[in-house]
């Protein structure tokens, strides 16, 4: 019977029309397309990406268009616009008409082009933008292969909790089978009403862990919907099971080391990229003190009446340089703290390659013992189940305590609930080895 319908069955039901049923790796496709968390961080990696684009200005031209009213009788601009407007009369340069104008009106549609020929700043503002972004999406790709590793922890984690339970179940059957056994006897005169007393007792301690195992098994299965982004009334049935899924991860083996590279993992990489926007920062503030030089045009028409109609026009071109060689002490200031931070984000890249290699390190460990574990937990398992055999025939034959046979029978539970941790704990122990080395970050 497959453990994936435990659920369903704890409460007596049929699995409905609209229920998922859901493997590890269908699972783990979903996560990366629903998961709520990773959508966050990718579509932050999508807005820094846009920083190159706002920093474009530095090398390509700026246009922009403008279309102003005005009606004034300040002497200065009437008489502006009586000249931009080609208006000017003869009358117009008598003091009274300089000194008190009537009230006048203009509208002007100007066009202006600028073209940088020269702008440090704005370039290393550039290249510090790319980098930025690099490291942004670089980020989101380690996002990706942590989201798949704590998906198959969740998956796995609801199978063992299952499975702990379908364990119960049969330990929970047995020792029931155990008192009816004791009665029996008991009816015959060959035990004593103690020991279905005692087998009761036992039944009762099993049920007790049960009902807390049936609740570990709800909330794995809630906290793999919240990972999938499925709401918690969501019918989910697992389809996979602990026996059937592969152990196996792309950096195990003795040829692992070869094939897979941790200093290629999303957040190392974001770390580098993190240390060349930095670089480029620094170079930034040091341009910020530098002059800028800039071609520049203009083109305007100015009428009376309405924007666009009858009226004169004009057209400016130009270069200009701009510098402002003292601003106080801001552009030390600029350039040491850009050199500050440089500094901190080189020392948290040399921070995070050793975590890695230590996570590396770990992981492998880990992965021998797992694989170590199984191996013993499946030989326990095997052995306890004959031993469990020889304490029936025991108990029936009346050569041996029902406190015996209930002992064998604990210690079997026991050893198929440590076989069931370790099936697990292997697959996840292949799952962190692959994180480690950032296998899945994309």
């Amino acid at each position: 019977m497959k453990i994936a319908i435990f659920l369903l069955m704890a409460v007596g039901q049929s699995a409905p029309a609209d229920t998922t049923w859901l493997s590890m790796e269908v699972a783990i496709e979903r996560a990366l397309e629903a998961n709520p968390t990773l959508r966050a961080q990718r579509a932050k990696a999508d807005a820094r990406a846009q920083l190159p684009l706002q920093a474009t200005p530095a090398f390509l031209p700026s246009v922009s268009f403008g279309v102003q009213g005005m009606k004034t009788t300040d002497p200065v601009g009437v008489f502006g616009l009586k000249l931009r407007q080609e208006n000017f009369a003869a009358e117009d340069l008598s003091l009274e008409a300089l000194n008190r104008p009537e009230a006048y009106s203009g509208y002007n549609a100007t066009a202006t082009v600028q073209m940088p020929i020269l702008a440090p700043e704005g370039l290393y503002g550039f290249q510090a933008a790319k980098k930025a972004a690099e490291a942004e999406r670089a980020g989101a790709r380690r996002a990706a292969g942590a989201t798949r590793f704590f998906t198959a922890k969740a998956y796995t984690g609801a199978l063992l909790t299952q499975s702990q339970v379908e364990a119960l179940d049969a330990a929970l059957e047995a020792v029931r089978g155990h008192v009816n056994q004791a009665e029996a006897m008991h009816e015959q005169g060959l035990v004593t009403g103690l020991d279905a007393r005692m087998a009761r007792l036992k039944a009762s301690e099993i049920e007790v862990h049960r009902l807390s195992a049936v609740a570990q098994a709800h909330n794995a299965l809630s906290g793999l919907k919240a990972l999938l982004d499925l709401p918690d009334a969501a019918e989910l049935v697992l389809s996979d099971d602990l026996s059937g899924l592969s152990s196996s991860s792309a950096c195990a083996g003795p040829g692992g080391e070869m094939e897979c590279a941790w200093d290629r993992r999303g957040d190392l990489m974001a770390y580098s990229a993190g240390v060349e926007a930095a670089s480029k920062g620094v170079k930034k503030a040091w341009a910020s003190q530098l002059p800028a030089l800039a071609a520049f045009g203009a083109v305007g028409h100015y009428a009376q009446d309405a924007p666009f109609s009858d009226g004169s026009g004009d057209w400016t071109v130009g270069i200009g340089l701009t510098w402002n060689p003292f601003n106080g002490l801001a552009g030390v200031g600029a350039v040491r703290a850009a050199k500050a931070e440089e500094v901190a984000v080189k020392a948290e890249r040399d921070a995070a390659y050793r975590q890695a290699e230590v996570e590396v390190l770990q992981a492998r460990r880990m992965l021998e013992a797992a694989e170590q574990g199984a191996e013993v937990a499946s030989s326990a398992a095997a052995e306890a189940r004959v031993a469990l055999e020889q304490a029936q025939a025991r108990y029936a034959s009346g050569t041996a305590p029902i406190t015996e046979l209930l002992d064998v029978q604990a210690a079997y539970t026991n050893a198929t609930l440590s076989e069931l941790s370790a099936r697990r704990d292997l697959l996840l122990a292949h799952a962190a080895l692959d994180l480690a080395y950032g296998v899945f970050d994309r």
